[in-house]
C-alpha cells in the first residue's frame, strides 16, 4: 500500500469514507510522558527542535501509541523568524520571546533575506520521519501563516491582545505589507524544501486569525495566505501537494475560506457557522472536536464526538481531528479512547 491509497489521501481527494482518517493537532506533546522524558533533557525548546533525530522520535511517539493515520513534522512555526535573525527563544512558562522583534519600519527594510538552508535541520527531520514511517502513512509538513508569523515577530512574544502589533499596523501600513510579503516568500521557500525532503501534505496554521476584524482578516491574513497557496500550486515541486488551512476563530464567511484554494479547511472548535452545503465537493473538511471535551467524562467525550461524526457522515472528504491542539492536561488514555470510538463509529 502506498500513501496515494491512504485514508488521508482519499479524504483529501474528497471521497466519501465509512470511517474517517484520524490525526491530532499537537499529537506529539507534553501530555505524553514519553515526550516529557525527552523534553527535560533540553534547556531550550528550540534546541530540541534543532535536533533532527529527536524530532523524528517525537513525531513517531503518537503513531506508536495510538496508531494514527498521519504523522506530522515535529517542529515549531517560529523557525522562519529565527532564521531571519529575530532571536527566538522559549522561556519556561512564558513561551516564545524575540530578542530582536520588528519595532520600526526600518527594521522591515533592514531585514536579512531569508535563506531556507538555515533550516536544514527541519528538512533533515522531515527526511528522517519519512524514511521511518510506513509507506501508507502520509507525513504532514507545516508552517505558520504569514500573518501569524508577522504578529509574533512584531509583538516579540505571545500576548492576549497583541497591542504592540496592532499599533504597528496602524502606524506603518506600508511596512506591514512589505513585511507580510517577505514572510510569504519565506514560507513558500520553506514549504518547498519540506516537500523536497518528503512531506506529503502541507498544513498552514493561522493561529492568530482571531486577532483581526473581518476587513483586516482579508487584508492582512487571507490575501497573503492565498498568495502562498497560489505559489505552491504553481510550482512544479509543490503543485501536487494537498494543502490544509487552519484558521483560529476567523471572522469571515465560508466562501472566504473556500476561495483560498486550500484543498482542506481545518475548522476551529467553535466554527458552527461553517456552511457544509457550500463547502461540499469544493473542499475537504478537518476537525473539529473541542480539546476541552477530553477533560470530561467518557460519556461526554463519546456524545460530543458522535455529534461531530454524525454531522460529517457522508461528507465527501472528511478527516477527524480536534478544533485546536492537544493540551498538556489531557490524559493520553482519553486520546486512545477517542481514537477507538472514532474507529468504531
Amino acid at each position: 500500500m502506498s500513501y496515494s491509497n491512504s485514508l488521508i489521501q482519499k479524504a483529501l481527494d474528497k471521497q466519501i469514507l465509512k470511517t474517517p482518517p484520524i490525526w491530532y493537532m499537537r499529537q506529539a506533546g507534553r501530555y505524553m510522558p514519553e515526550y516529557r522524558a525527552i523534553r527535560k533533557k533540553f534547556k531550550n525548546f528550540l534546541d530540541m527542535c534543532k535536533n533532527p533525530e529527536v524530532c523524528c522520535e517525537l513525531a513517531l511517539q503518537p503513531l506508536d501509541a495510538f496508531k494514527l493515520d498521519a504523522a506530522i513534522l515535529f517542529s515549531d512555526i517560529l523557525t522562519i523568524p529565527d532564521a531571519l535573525n529575530l532571536g527566538v527563544s522559549f522561556i519556561e512558562n512564558e513561551g516564545p520571546v524575540f530578542e530582536n522583534p520588528i519595532s520600526t519600519a526600518s527594521d522591515v527594510d533592514d531585514l536579512i533575506s531569508f535563506d531556507p538552508n538555515k533550516l536544514n535541520y527541519v528538512y533533515k527531520a522531515v527526511s528522517n520521519i519519512k524514511n521511518t514511517i510506513s509507506d501508507d502513512i502520509p507525513l504532514i509538513g507545516f508552517c505558520g501563516s504569514p500573518w501569524t508569523l508577522a504578529a509574533y515577530s512584531i509583538e516579540g512574544r505571545s500576548s492576549k491582545d497583541f497591542n504592540k502589533t496592532k499599533n504597528f499596523i496602524k502606524e506603518n501600513n506600508q511596512a506591514t505589507h512589505l513585511f507580510l510579503t517577505k514572510i510569504t516568500d519565506a514560507c513558500f521557500l520553506y514549504l518547498r524544501k519540506q516537500v523536497e525532503a518528503g512531506a506529503d501534505v502541507i498544513q498552514i496554521f493561522d493561529s492568530w486569525a482571531n486577532l483581526l476584524d473581518a476587513n483586516a482578516f482579508i487584508d492582512l491574513s487571507i490575501n497573503y495566505t492565498k498568495s502562498l497557496i497560489n505559489a505552491l500550486k504553481n510550482d512544479p515541486i509543490t503543485k501536487h501537494i494537498p494543502i490544509v488551512l487552519f484558521s483560529r476563530d476567523p471572522k469571515c464567511d465560508t466562501k472566504t475560506l473556500i476561495d483560498t484554494s486550500a484543498d482542506c479547511i481545518s475548522l476551529f472548535w467553535n466554527m458552527e457557522n461553517f456552511d457544509i452545503s457550500l463547502a461540499k465537493n469544493s473542499v475537504a473538511i478537518q476537525g473539529n472536536l473541542n480539546p476541552r471535551v477530553l477533560l470530561e467524562s467518557r460519556d461526554t467525550i463519546k456524545k460530543e464526538t458522535y455529534s461531530i461524526l454524525d454531522k460529517y457522515n457522508g461528507y465527501p472528504g472528511y478527516i477527524f481531528n480536534l478544533g485546536h491542539g492537544i493540551t498538556p492536561d489531557i490524559d493520553p488514555n482519553n486520546i486512545k479512547f477517542l481514537t477507538d470510538i472514532v474507529r468504531d463509529y
